[in-house]
């Protein structure tokens, strides 16, 4: 057997890396895989690891990480809410994600027959599911969005990309889903109940249907829906 000082003279020092050459992640021609079966055995491989991690630092790097440790950790904020925000023609709004199945994208809305003129748009294949389709723009008096059969498909969205928004009441002896066309989609976001506010008196009509309070993306204002009056107006749509 060939000792560690013959094996590092002889392998490493002509080969570099050996272990990507003739070891496991080359061709597998060195000699000493029929006693070490994987380089990770041994101890050439061992040796180059521990010249990796014994090098010297490079310049400014203990530094750089000494300034990223003495940076104190922020609480989470505890009472923050998790929020989706979507926009319905010019209005921004935002739905806790605790009501949200699923965003997915926009697809074809079959009408119900005898249903024109109502909130209730139709019939959506969801993941092989048939869900019940409600025009969340006619629910807030929004402009746009399918409100029957004169429109066979959810909103494309001017600005942004339109997506299908799947939500779900979950009670303790029932579930509904509703599947909610909106024109586009800002993502989820963490808001702190110190960032709420009252809704003022000079809101848009959007906000002042089902929400509970408002807070600023930016600069844009965002109004909160509060989920179990929304749940309760997709009730009324669905039985009207």
């Amino acid at each position: 057997m060939i000792d560690h000082a013959t094996r590092m003279e002889s392998v490493v020092q002509p080969m570099p890396e050996c272990w990507r050459i003739v070891g496991v992640s080359g061709d597998r021609s060195c000699p000493e895989l029929a006693q070490f079966i994987h380089c990770r055995n041994c101890p050439v491989l061992a040796e180059a690891a521990g010249q990796f991690f014994d090098r010297p630092a490079p310049s400014g790097y203990l530094e750089a990480w000494q300034s990223v440790l003495e940076v104190p950790d922020e609480r989470p904020d505890v009472d923050a809410t998790s929020l989706l925000v979507f926009r319905l023609d010019t209005e921004w709004l935002a739905l806790p994600t605790s009501a949200l199945v699923e965003v997915t994208t926009v697809r074809r809305i079959h009408a119900v027959p005898h249903r024109t003129g109502t909130p209730l748009a139709g019939i959506v294949n969801i993941r092989g599911r048939l869900e019940l389709g409600i025009s969340l723009h006619a629910i807030l008096g929004v402009p746009g969005g399918p409100r029957g059969p004169a429109s066979d498909d959810m909103p494309a969205g001017a600005d942004g990309v339109a997506r299908l928004l799947v939500v779900e009441r979950r009670a303790s002896n029932t579930q509904k889903r509703w599947v909610l066309g909106v024109d586009e989609v800002a993502g989820v976001q963490r808001v702190p109940a110190s960032a709420l506010r009252k809704l003022p008196a000079t809101v848009g009509q959007a906000a002042s249907r089902c929400s509970s309070a408002l807070f600023d993306d930016g600069a844009r204002p965002v109004a909160v829906l509060d989920a179990a009056r929304l749940f309760d107006a997709l009730d009324r749509a669905v039985s009207a």
